[in-house]
């Protein structure tokens, strides 16, 4: 069975560089990222699956 991780993300002042360190970095962990919500201008919801 599949393993998911949701993580929320404020784009603050990093941008989307900020957002693909932590999807790197969770790619680095062994989570592939799965799904992008985009909750408002700022704010972001990533789900990650373990591969």
């Amino acid at each position: 069975m599949p393993a998911y991780l949701v993580v929320e993300y404020d784009k603050g002042p990093d941008g989307f560089h900020g957002m693909q360190a932590l999807i790197n970095e969770k790619a680095a962990e062994g989570y592939a990222l799965l799904q992008v919500i985009e909750r408002s201008t700022y704010e972001w919801v990533l789900i990650f699956r373990k591969t």
